[in-house]
């Protein structure tokens, strides 16, 4: 590009923060696929006074500018759980945006390298995009191997140049994520109907329940046990701190839809769990990122529109898998969204190479129809 070198800086000021924030509303302005989240949602996640998972990991944001112009931004994170849990050594980057300017994107993601060596001696790969971490959005979009369209609820979008900017800076390709449709019909289901009932009938011990939202927290505590102890062995995991998902329940709580929440247990004992919600990024693509002045009252009206679900959580202990607990609760929730209405279930994410988990989505009609990629680059051990 002509004009001004791009230069990097790091966010200091309010300022800088509110351009930080603001830069995705305008490289995005008539695009039809973004769906603009909520700025209090966004400013929340960057918070470290606020939002809980900044009280074990540290960041800096970044801001790239050409003359008076911010062109990207990009957020180096550095998490001692993660290190602590896998045992390596890698740091992060995230909420990165940025214009199809790859000298830009390359100082920004060498800003970030310099960051988390700073910020963890001996960081040998930087891995991203995470806004921030795995248990919130994951990966950049890749358009090439992707259905179009907007994503749901807590997905990501880019546009399908930024590979090439990280392929550009010498990111590679390390896990794809994917994310599964399905239609929720009848007919879609008739064949996991008949699965479910034969996993009751082979353990009669089994039973379901939908969550009780007058006792949310006792459910909390639930959710928490069997979340973390669930995913403990997936890669990239790191268990979710009481204050985590009690922040993670705050946010979500207004718009859970009870009859897509669900629990398995065995002989009484919680084994599993299900979190569906509706996919509200229907309704948020018609706020422009604010409830105010009148979002409130298109909220309200478009909420009732909604006919796509979300499962975005599941999670069966490892001492009672392989007993069909998951199509049994994908049966009972997914019979919930039947009746509410819902056209289409979007399972997401999964690890791309999770036998287990997508071969089972296939039996009644899940197909893999969106990806999303985290990229790395080692980082040298000396500047």
């Amino acid at each position: 590009m002509s004009g001004t070198g791009p230069v990097v800086s790091e966010v200091v000021s309010r300022r800088d923060l509110k351009e930080f924030v603001e830069l995705a509303y305008r490289l995005y302005a008539g695009d039809g696929s973004w769906v603009p989240p909520l700025r209090s949602d966004v400013r929340w996640m960057l918070d470290t006074g606020k939002n809980p998972f900044w009280k074990h990991a540290s960041r800096k944001l970044f801001l790239a500018r050409r003359g008076e112009r911010v062109v990207g931004r990009i957020a180096a994170i550095v998490d001692p759980e993660h290190n602590k849990v896998h045992q390596d050594r890698t740091a992060f980057f995230g909420f990165f945006e940025c214009e199809d300017d790859p000298e830009a994107a390359r100082l920004l993601l060498d800003g970030a390298e310099k960051a988390v060596r700073e910020m963890l001696p001996g960081c040998d790969k930087l891995r991203g995009p995470l806004n921030p971490s795995m248990n919130d959005e994951v990966g950049a979009l890749v358009p090439a191997e992707s259905d179009p369209g907007p994503p749901v609820l807590m997905m990501t979008y880019n546009p399908a140049y930024y590979l090439d900017l990280f392929a550009g800076a010498g990111f590679a390709k390390e896990k794809d994520v994917v994310a599964i449709l399905a239609p929720a019909s009848d007919h879609a289901f008739a064949r996991l109907s008949r699965i479910a009932d034969a996993a009751r009938r082979r353990d009669p011990k089994i039973s379901t329940r939908m969550i009780r939202m007058d006792r949310f927290a006792e459910e909390l505590d639930v959710v928490k046990r069997l979340y973390n102890g669930a995913w403990e062995k997936n890669w990239g995991f790191v268990p979710m701190t009481s204050e985590e998902i009690d922040a993670m329940a705050k946010k979500l709580k207004p718009i859970l839809y009870p009859p897509y929440v669900w629990f398995a247990e065995v002989d009484g004992t919680p084994a599993a769990f299900l979190l569906g919600i509706p996919d509200f990024n229907q309704v948020l693509i018609k706020l422009g990122g604010s409830l105010f002045p009148f979002g409130w009252l298109k909220f309200l009206r478009e909420r009732k529109k909604i006919d796509r679900v979300r499962c975005m959580a599941f999670g069966v202990l490892p001492e009672y898998r392989k007993k069909g607990l998951d199509a049994i609760l994908y049966h009972v929730s997914m019979n919930e969204g039947i009746k509410a209405g819902a056209k289409t279930v979007e399972f997401s994410w999964m690890l791309e190479d999770n036998a287990s988990i997508l071969r089972p989505l296939e039996v009644f009609g899940g197909k893999v129809y969106r990806r999303y990629r985290l990229v790395c680059r080692p980082v040298p051990s000396s500047a």
